[in-house]
């Protein structure tokens, strides 16, 4: 007995060995088919509570679900019935049967995450004797795929109820039903805005299958609330609370807690909301809200659709009804170009009684400048060589004032094909004219003093130089620097230096002759164009009557300045061969004007110094600027109007100088230009931009859009496509994330060569921007040529909205434009918040200025991005 003892003592320590070895090998292979088919394991006991789970690895989504699981039931986790109560149902009598069951879904809250879902497989636990242990199985993570059946299941059921529809109310409850069936709402209404009042009227509703009104927060006859006039859905947690609820007893009366008001947009427009409402449940799903969204601009087109319809019920005239009610003008005119008829818009629109419109011609109410301009489209049009056409002229109104009108005009056959009449849409333009002549003016006019810009000026005085030649004539450039506006402009403000200038510019007009042209180069710089002299002597008063007009005193922001200038002056053909020989030397001849202690005039001669001392020292400076690393860059970010994050950074070049300080880009940078070195300066920025953007994604940092500016003399470079991409190649940037900017005028200069140009650029998978758009007058026809992303609103024309009406005008043409052409449009030197609101309001994607963020050092804007990291894109 005892040796048998012994024996089984000794073997009892091999067979423990063994035992651990083949438990080790049994939790590895579980490990591993944990590992290879699901999120987790997991275990109940007979009471059906949880006693083991296991994560497939650290960070598991399914595990951040549950968190402590242990000692709870699978409906303590989520009281949200699997699949529906009849799902669940089968779930409990499987349950209570002891029989597996698989691929069961809960609904569950992931207090990190939001909702999740994940699928329960189980097997029962039964011990020798047969007798019920409880449940062991596993699980996954089935969210993405749930989220995506339940969002094209109501996709289906919205397109179905929507495609089956006869009239408004017939598939609005079928609509909500849809609706509160995927997202576990209990009943919902549907409201109409009345477009005349603004007013709610209640259209449709569903309660358990019911066709009936139900409690709501809003009510019937009233305006539309305002936090639902914007447009967002709005989710109310809790109605019993929530003072938007205006003390809603729904809660008390019903049970609902829960509700989500989605209004019906149409454009700018609400047309209807859609209110739905249940117990406590989670917020809408972000996949389910944009379903949301989606189905509300369905539901704001269809009310559209019905409204109209029943219109065209009402009236036992259709057609002619929709004539009347038209927002545009609608005429037939006969074969000899007479109104036979004119709807009321016309009239209005015309100013005529629709009497007196239809004793006219077209030919009578056409501009004088514009009779003959449809002779030929009609002519063509009563051939049979076109089917249609569309012109824009003038028309008079009655009381002879000119209004631009957008035609398009069909004829009207009888069914022998025997012509009856011509149809015209006669749409009122003059809003969109007038933006348009005030881009064109801007485009050559300084919009703060309404002067000539450098584009026209230089096209004056080639025309003046082309007549000189031919009647051996005389003409003079002087070239105006005011010597204190820094000064002032930096002590007072730019506000003060606007209004000097403006102040200027008026000066200059009253002391010069009606002939002469003054225009304004930019910053403090004017420039005349004096025509037909006899002499130098001649240039001299003028040059005199210019200093003494410039230093009179100005009272500015309540305290009295004096200014004085700087006149260099040049004759042709005495000093000068050309244009621009002509220009270099009245610019020569100011600075030395300057060096001579300012508040005189010199008139440029072949002895003169080629540059002033200031001139000279920027040059010397900027030769070593690179080598001494004087030049560096600071950026500026670009923001999302909608989530508010970064999405772009501009690069902007800086320059930091031993001996001249801080000196302004507007000022070396046009040096750096004129002496070829922009070239190498361009791209050691670019270098320098793109190095820092893969330094900023080795910090963990988003990739954002990098932005670096090209000049002109880069963009002429024949290297230039060659060398972008060396930089991109040596410095590892993805070509996507970089966007090069180039101003309008630049490309609109030799446009055949920029599309070239641009093509090969865009061939390197970089992005392309226009930089200050709207101030080089480009046409939509011009801007579809070119390979662009990116649209950047000059700040010119952002400076003065909302409150200017016509800088309003051409913001919103440019943004319009830009979304024809599916761009990106950024506004620059937003500085305000009432700036912000009002481009945010007209669907204007990003923004960069002051109002977010001035251009801050590298390290500095690496603090800013992780604030503002943008959300990544679904």
């Amino acid at each position: 007995m005892s040796t048998t003892k012994r024996a089984k003592s000794k073997g009892t320590g091999a067979d423990a060995a063994k035992r651990d070895h083949t438990s080790r090998q049994a939790e590895d292979r579980l490990h591993a088919v944990i590992a290879l088919t699901s999120d987790f394991y997991w275990e109940q006991d007979d009471n059906l509570r949880f006693t083991v789970y296991q994560h497939r690895h650290v960070g598991s989504p399914a595990g951040d679900v549950f968190g402590n699981i242990l000692g709870k039931t699978s409906w303590e986790l989520s009281r949200t019935p699997p699949e529906g109560d009849e799902n669940w149902e089968k779930h409990n009598a499987l349950v209570d049967a002891r029989q597996p069951f698989r691929n069961v879904v809960q609904k569950l809250l992931d207090p990190a995450a939001g909702v999740r879902y994940v699928s329960f497989s189980g097997q029962p636990i039964f011990d020798a004797k047969r007798r019920f242990q409880g449940y062991r199985g596993v699980a996954q993570d089935v969210t993405v795929q749930t989220q995506s059946d339940r969002v094209l299941k109501l996709e289906y059921a919205v397109a179905r109820a929507l495609a089956a529809a006869d009239t408004l109310t017939d598939p609005l409850p079928s609509l909500i039903r849809a609706i509160c069936d995927s997202e576990g709402f209990e009943a919902g209404n549907f409201w109409t805005v009345d477009t005349g009042t603004g007013r709610l009227r209640h259209d449709a509703s569903w309660l358990a299958g019911r066709d009936s009104f139900v409690a709501s927060t809003l009510e019937s006859g009233a305006h539309l609330p305002d936090w639902l006039s914007q447009g967002a859905p709005v989710w109310i947690a809790d109605v019993s609370r929530d003072p938007r609820a205006h003390g809603s007893n729904i809660a008390e009366a019903t049970g609902w807690n829960a509700g989500l008001l989605v209004p019906a947009r149409s454009g700018e427009t609400t047309v209807g909301v859609l209110e739905l409402y249940a117990g406590r449940i989670c917020g809408p799903e972000p996949p389910v809200l944009r379903v949301l969204s989606a189905t509300s601009a369905q539901l704001a087109d269809y009310v559209q659709r019905r409204s109209a319809r029943e219109h065209l019920r009402e009236s036992e005239e259709r057609f002619s009804s929709t004539m009347e009610l038209a927002a545009i003008g609608i005429a037939h005119v006969d074969t000899r170009g007479r109104f036979i008829y004119a709807n009321p818009q016309l009239c209005a629109m015309l100013g005529y009684a629709q009497q007196e419109l239809l004793g006219l011609t077209v030919k009578q109410i056409s501009h004088p400048s514009d009779v003959e301009a449809t002779d030929e489209l009609r002519a063509r049009l009563r051939a049979g060589m076109i089917k249609s056409f569309k012109i824009e002229k003038r028309y008079l109104r009655k009381n002879g004032s000119a209004v631009w009108v957008g035609l398009t005009v069909a004829a009207k056959h009888d069914r022998f094909g025997q012509e009856l009449y011509d149809v015209s849409i006669v749409e009122d333009i003059s809003v969109r004219k007038t933006a348009e002549e005030r881009v064109q003016y801007l485009a050559t006019h300084d919009g703060l003093t309404g002067l000539p810009n450098r584009v026209m000026f230089v096209e004056l005085l080639n025309v003046a130089i082309e007549t000189a030649r031919r009647h051996d004539g005389k003409l003079a450039v002087l070239f105006i620097d005011l010597d204190r506006f820094k000064i002032i402009n930096d002590t007072l403000g730019h506000d003060a230096g606007d209004l000097l200038l403006r102040e200027m510019a008026s000066r200059l007009r009253e002391c010069l002759r009606a002939s002469d042209v003054v225009a304004r180069l930019g910053g403090d710089e004017f420039v005349v164009l004096v025509q037909e002299i006899a002499d130098a002597n001649e240039v001299s008063q003028i040059a005199r009557s210019i200093l003494s007009a410039a230093m009179k005193p100005v009272a500015l922001m309540g305290t009295e300045c004096r200014v004085t200038a700087s006149v260099g002056v040049c004759v042709f053909p005495d000093a000068a061969v050309d244009q621009q020989s002509v220009m270099k030397n009245a610019d020569m001849a100011m600075y030395v004007a300057k060096e001579e202690g300012k508040n005189n005039y010199q008139v440029y001669a072949s002895s003169m110094k080629a540059t002033s001392v200031e001139r000279l020292a920027l040059e010397t400076g900027l030769r070593r600027a690179l080598e001494r690393h004087e030049l560096f860059i600071h950026y500026q970010a670009k923001v999302d109007f909608k989530t508010g994050m970064i999405t772009g950074v501009e690069a902007l070049l800086r320059w930091e100088n031993e001996e001249l300080g801080s000196v302004s880009p507007a000022k070396f940078i046009p040096v750096a230009e004129e002496m070829g070195l922009i070239v190498p300066i361009g791209l050691w920025v670019l270098q320098t931009a793109c190095a820092q953007s893969v330094a900023w994604q080795r910090e963990g940092l988003p990739a954002v859009c990098m932005s670096v500016n090209l000049s002109i003399r880069q963009l002429h470079d024949d290297h230039v496509v060659e060398e972008i991409g060396a930089i991109l190649e040596q410095t590892g940037l993805d070509p996507g994330l970089l966007e090069l900017e180039i101003t309008e005028s630049m490309i609109m200069h030799d446009s055949e060569k920029a599309v070239r140009l641009l093509t090969r650029i865009k061939e390197l998978g970089v992005r392309l921007a226009i930089d200050d758009f709207g101030t080089g007058y480009s046409s939509l026809a011009q801007l579809k040529r070119f390979p662009i992303d990116t649209l950047k609103v000059d700040r010119s024309f952002i400076r003065e909205v909302p409150g200017n009406p016509e800088d309003r005008a051409i913001t919103e043409a440019i943004i319009a434009m830009g979304k024809t052409l599916s761009l990106t449009i950024v506004a620059e030197g937003v500085e305000t918040p009432e700036q912000q609101a009002f481009l945010s309001e007209r669907s204007c994607d990003e923004m960069q200025g002051y109002y977010f963020s001035v251009p801050i050092a590298p390290n500095d804007f690496a603090a800013l991005l992780r604030k503002h990291s943008p959300v990544p894109r679904r």
